[in-house]
């Protein structure tokens, strides 16, 4: 192990790690997470709706260079937040977001499937 002088430790910034080095981690740690849950919680489905934030409907142009709407499942917001969005064509993502930076996976594990049908089809409001 080097050992650094005070001022070495003075200019050594830490390396910042992107939204794109971290979002296949953070989705693997919500999956291990729901999986772990289905298995152990009485009532699985109140666990998933107490984990969220909100779910809700993000029309088309919201935000600058969205092309389509989707359907959003808020995890965490601020910095850094979570979502899943499910488009209408079916495609599912898990984002992963923090100021001004953002990364996304397409998601294909069927316990995210179901829970964002589920909530899809009990929506008449978004939030």
């Amino acid at each position: 192990m080097e050992i650094k002088t005070i001022e070495e430790r003075k200019t050594t910034k830490p390396i910042q790690k992107n939204c794109i080095d971290l979002v296949e981690k953070k989705y693997q740690d919500r999956l291990e997470q729901f999986e772990k849950a289905k298995k152990e919680e009485k009532d699985f489905f109140e666990y998933v709706n107490e984990s969220g934030l909100c779910f809700d409907r993000v029309e088309a142009g919201t935000f600058e260079g969205q092309r389509a709407g989707y359907w959003r499942w808020q995890l965490s917001w601020g910095g850094p937040s979570e979502e899943f969005r499910l488009f209408d064509n079916g495609d599912l993502e898990y984002w992963y977001l923090d100021w001004f930076d953002g990364a996304k996976v397409d998601v294909k594990d069927e316990i995210f499937e179901n829970i964002m049908a589920n909530f899809k089809e009990l929506s008449t409001e978004v939030c």
